[in-house]
């Protein structure tokens, strides 16, 4: 797999979404998340994800089509892979992070060398993430019906280490352990025998272009 090279762009604009993933759509860098990996969950959901960064964050829109959608989680650092969720890794030294969406925007997210024994992101952390979904609590589609939907959220800069030119290594992924069709998609192939995201050595290459 090819470097992913992420595209500076200047208009991405942190108070209007509807902006912002025109934009992505627009010039960002796409990807499709669409790596079966394990034969027994071979549920497949269309997933494509559209990539940029500006002077402050790096910016993913994810759009799905056709989920049978779960929002239950609300509040940060609950157990979001469980409902319909897409997901972003990043690995820079030793240590990668992991930034764990619901539909909602609700985040989990952690830090280290492994997936045990992980530092939570504070509160500060979590509260400098900007999210923008296309659902919200009072709009959730009943589950038994097939629903699109996106999501696009920044992440600072500042709070990934990145800066302009940089290398690093990442994962995208769409799960939902506890949806009607539990799957787990990813953009870089993953070896393992059961699922497991938490598998850096199995990440891709990525650049924030200069």
């Amino acid at each position: 797999m090819s470097t992913l090279k992420i595209p500076y762009l200047k208009n991405l604009s942190s108070t209007d979404p509807i902006v912002t993933q025109q934009n992505l759509i627009g010039s960002g860098k796409r990807i499709t998340i669409n790596q079966l990996n394990w034969a027994s969950f071979s549920y497949f959901i269309e997933v494509e994800a559209y990539i940029g960064y500006s002077d402050r964050y790096l910016w993913i829109h994810y759009r799905i089509k056709g989920e049978h959608f779960k929002a239950v989680y609300r509040e940060d650092q609950d157990p979001v892979w469980q409902d319909s969720c897409v997901e972003f890794f990043i690995k820079q030294g030793d240590i990668y992070r992991n930034f764990e969406f619901n539909a909602l925007g609700v985040c989990l997210s952690a830090y280290g060398e492994n997936r045990h024994d992980r530092i939570s992101l504070d509160a500060e952390g979590l509260s400098s993430i900007l999210r923008f979904p296309t659902i919200d609590s009072n709009s959730i589609p009943d589950e038994a019906i097939l629903a699109d939907w996106s999501l696009s959220v920044a992440l600072p800069l500042d709070l990934i280490g990145l800066k302009s030119g940089d290398l690093f290594l990442a994962n995208f992924y769409k799960c939902g352990d506890l949806t009607t069709n539990p799957h787990y998609l990813s953009w870089s192939p993953i070896g393992t025998e059961t699922p497991d995201f938490h598998q850096p050595r199995y990440f891709g290459a990525a650049q924030l272009e200069e």
